[in-house]
């Protein structure tokens, strides 16, 4: 069995239905003399881009997918405030940032007693 691609597989009306939704270039080519004039003039030159410090670049955190159940209601009540702080435009509008914040906090107040044990 000798294998295909996808196009050599089509009629040749289904292969002239997809290549007409092929997207045409709006590019206009140079005549050969515009391109030898823009070639003899003075290059321009670009001045380069500004180093970043490493300081100025905030890394994200890197997230890991965890699972957990949790009852019914809580579940509503984190949805429904998700969807009124995102209404509000209310940073941490989203349910996993909630969920970081709520777990963060909780974490502060009772593991580190924990700690100190």
């Amino acid at each position: 069995m000798q294998r295909r691609s996808l196009i050599e597989s089509l009629a040749e009306e289904e292969r002239a239905f997809v290549e007409a939704g092929k997207p045409r270039s709006t590019r206009k080519t140079v005549p050969p003399v515009k391109q030898q004039i823009a070639s003899e003039e003075q290059p321009v030159q670009k001045k380069p881009a500004p180093k970043r410090s490493p300081q100025t670049t905030a890394v994200p955190p890197a997230l890991v997918s965890q699972t957990y159940r949790l009852p019914a209601d809580l579940v509503r009540e984190l949805t429904k405030a998700a969807v009124f702080r995102k209404l509000d435009r209310t940073v941490p509008w989203s349910q996993q940032d909630i969920v970081a914040e709520a777990i963060r906090d909780w974490l502060e107040k009772h593991a580190s007693k924990q700690a100190s044990l």
